[in-house]
């Protein structure tokens, strides 16, 4: 073998490596995310099942747009203020039960997740597609109260 064709082989294979390894981190964290969380579809019957707690962290005006998961905990994010939120749901999570967290389209719960994973033991999910995406699937959401 020529010293040219080595060298080819090695850096064609060196490059497969790179390719392989960068393609099997994004797989992993589509469905399972670094610290602890979770990005993917659930039906609402799947949200809640077990005790899990379901936070829906938009704002109030969303929530009037579009309705809301009946039994969902009501409860903004503020991102000028992240340390606001945990206190709000600590006791209800304090058991170990799951968090799963849904907005309008699944961006700000992966943050939010990302967020919350380095402070708790908890499960989390974060609801892929949002609520614009459990409308489209059928569930027929309710005026928040």
């Amino acid at each position: 073998m020529s010293e040219m064709n080595r060298r080819h082989l090695i850096f064609s294979g060196a490059g497969a490596l790179v390719l392989g390894g960068v393609g099997a981190m994004v797989m992993a964290r589509s469905s399972r995310a670094a610290g602890g969380w979770e990005h993917r579809f659930l039906s609402v019957a799947e949200m809640t099942a077990d005790g899990a707690l379901l936070v829906d962290i938009r704002t109030p005006p969303e929530w009037t747009d579009t309705g809301v998961i009946e039994g969902a905990e009501l409860i903004e994010f503020d991102f000028n203020k992240p340390g606001t939120f945990l206190p709000q749901i600590a006791g209800e999570i304090a058991d170990g039960r799951d968090l799963v967290l849904i907005c309008n389209s699944g961006n700000r719960t992966q943050v939010v997740a990302d967020f919350l994973a380095r402070q708790i033991p908890n499960r989390i999910v974060s609801i892929e597609g949002g609520i614009r995406k459990v409308m489209a699937a059928g569930y027929q959401t309710v005026p928040p109260s």
